[in-house]
């Protein structure tokens, strides 16, 4: 049963980053832009501003299918902290309830924050203020759960961990240097440096969906009558 609800929430963390890029790529493409300039040039958010809405720094109309975005928001939302409790939880909750419990906390933080992003509009009189809250919320407390995930794993995963704490760190750094663009109105760069705040989180669900995925499988050969009658065979 533990070795399939892992599973689950592998799969869980790759189908979450690709439903957010997917979701990222179509919004982009209905703009009718040079993906370029979407990509480099417009925050992730202005892809969630409706139709009609009047958003600071976002062209009218800029994104027909708004709602695609938005929908990514939320989608991933419950879906981060329900792979997380199904994969890692339990991982941290053999060392210690408290760390777990923490952990989880943080991960929750992230999903609350990607839910304001997706529920209000930046840019929007009225839901701008909840949104950036949301933000900020969703970059800091995504990358400080790779971080934590990092340090806290167990130390047979020392590649995997260093990987989470080095995305984290890029994370982070471009989170507070994204901010000093905002506060300085550096806006050419700005949105290049909310991906590179955004993209690390998603490039760590990939990578622990896709190596506890194989620690899954590896572990249900493992458990197989035949690969028992191997062993057994081997020991005699």
């Amino acid at each position: 049963m533990r070795n399939r609800l892992v599973k689950y929430g592998a799969i869980g963390f790759i189908l979450n980053a690709a439903i957010y890029l997917i979701t990222e790529f179509i919004a982009a493409l209905s703009t009718n832009q040079d993906l370029g300039y979407v990509y480099s040039k417009q925050f992730i958010s202005a892809l969630g501003v409706y139709p009609g809405q009047i958003a600071d720094g976002v062209p009218n109309n800029f994104s027909p299918l708004a709602i695609v975005m938005n929908l990514g928001f939320i989608v991933t939302a419950f879906g981060f902290s329900i792979s997380y409790a199904l994969l890692l939880y339990p991982k941290f909750k053999d060392r210690n309830t408290k760390l777990a419990c923490s952990l989880m906390m943080v991960a929750t933080l992230f999903s609350i924050g990607s839910l304001l992003v997706g529920l209000f509009q930046g840019g929007v009189p009225n839901q701008a203020s909840l949104h950036g809250i949301g933000a900020r919320l969703s970059f800091l407390m995504g990358n400080l759960t790779l971080l934590l995930t990092g340090i806290f794993l167990k130390p047979n995963h020392k590649i995997y961990r260093l990987t989470a704490i080095l995305l984290s760190i890029i994370g982070i750094s471009f989170a507070f240097l994204l901010q000093y663009t905002i506060t300085n109105n550096l806006t050419e760069v700005a949105a290049v440096y909310e991906r590179l705040t955004v993209y690390p989180i998603t490039t760590w669900q990939i990578i622990t969906g896709i190596i506890f995925l194989k620690e899954s499988i590896q572990t249900k050969r493992n458990l197989s009558p035949k690969a028992k009658k191997e062993n057994k065979d081997e020991t005699k």
